[in-house]
């Protein structure tokens, strides 16, 4: 099995599983390092191996409270020493918990765990008069585990290091989602150079706020940008609820597409709910005079391209007599209405009331029969 298999296989392992095998291993590990400690004293009975169990079951805390495991860890270990039993090793029972204070950012109480447990010794043996051969032996434990601690530290730095960059990532990664689909990232973050797409059948919607250029006028810039950004938040959620995808703000005109960039056979039905919602949702809002705010939606069905624009700084955006007939279908229209054309009427018609409004004219197509969505029928 190759290193990548074995991280993916590790990664499926639930985190409680992970640390009940830890927190075993380490008991395990300490009551090996107590029985078989080169010092001399008292044979370790089973006060002695508590210690091994103790340090087990505060490495399964170490996640949650990370500060305060290594601090009891080291109260656990300092209060052992203080017994005629044999010394062992620092660096076995505050392994867990200094790798994991440190790569918490806990960096200076880990610090001062190592300089404790590893420069006591050396104080001991410099500060007394002792035997050479036992100043010796100390000395060369203190050493031993010294390099055992730093070298715990270090790898808590690597985790530290890997979290971060992994947080990074994240970080980038919803940036990214934030302007593109997330189908349309992922090929992207593939190399494709060129991400473009025909659609033989989407439903585009345009909404435009209605005199809201008069009124932001005579407000402050901070009022006009908080009004705007709570409704198309609140716009966003929408499309998130009911899997639209939101194309792009224009000053305060909003666009939204079904039916991409995952095909589905009922993007016209999506996008009328969404507009009925739309509808709603700015009676909801005021503008930034403190008037109800009001809203202009057109919507049409067809074809379109999409693809990716822009190198640094990307743009998914719409292309075709679709999206430039949908923009028609706002402009044109009435205040609080929702203006369709025929062929998105005849996709909906069975499911929604329509008022027929009659020719309209548009500018490149001449004279346009169109529809006001009213509503939902009854039945639906």
């Amino acid at each position: 099995m190759d290193p990548g298999s074995w991280r993916r296989t590790l990664q499926r392992v639930p985190a409680p599983l992970t640390d009940a095998g830890l927190a075993a291993a380490l008991a395990v590990a300490v009551a090996v390092a107590i029985r078989v400690a080169p010092e001399q004293g008292r044979p370790p009975d089973a006060a002695a191996y508590s210690l091994g169990l103790a340090i087990g079951i505060l490495s399964l805390l170490r996640r949650r409270w990370p500060l305060a495991v290594l601090l009891a860890s080291a109260a656990t270990l300092y209060l052992y020493n203080l017994t005629d039993y044999p010394g062992l090793f620092s660096s076995v029972p505050l392994s867990v918990a200094l790798v994991t204070a440190w790569a918490a950012g806990r960096r200076g109480w880990a610090l001062a765990a190592v300089a404790w447990f590893g420069l006591t010794p050396v104080a001991f043996v410099a500060f007394n008069d002792l035997p050479g051969q036992f100043a010796t032996q100390i000395l060369y434990g203190a050493i031993s585990d010294l390099a055992l601690l730093v070298a715990l530290l270090l790898l808590g730095e690597a985790i530290r290091g890997r979290r971060l960059l992994q947080a990074e990532q994240e970080r980038s990664e919803g940036l990214l989602l934030n302007v593109l689909p997330a189908p349309i990232a992922a090929r992207l973050k593939q190399g494709d150079e060129v991400i473009a797409d025909r659609f033989t059948e989407v439903t585009v919607l345009f909404a435009d706020l209605v005199d809201f250029t008069a009124s932001s006028d005579r407000s402050s810039p901070e009022r006009v940008v908080q009004v705007l950004a709570d409704l198309f938040t609140a716009f966003d959620r929408l499309a998130e609820r009911l899997g639209l995808e939101k194309i792009k703000t224009i000053g305060d005109a909003y666009m939204v597409v079904g039916g991409l960039p995952e095909p589905r056979p009922d993007h016209a039905q999506a996008v009328a709910e969404m507009a009925l919602a739309l509808r709603e949702e700015c009676g909801r809002h005021l503008d930034p005079a403190g008037q109800p705010l009001q809203v202009r939606i057109g919507i049409d069905s067809g074809p379109v391209v999409a693809g990716v624009i822009g190198t640094a700084k990307f743009s998914y955006d719409l292309w075709g007599d679709t999206v430039n007939v949908a923009s028609r279908m706002e402009s044109t229209g009435v205040t609080g209405c929702i203006q369709v054309t025929d062929r998105t009427y005849r996709r909906l018609r069975g499911r929604y009331r329509f008022q027929r409004r009659g020719p309209v004219q548009v500018k490149g197509k001449g004279e346009v029969v169109t529809w006001f969505l009213v509503g939902r029928l009854e039945a639906q």
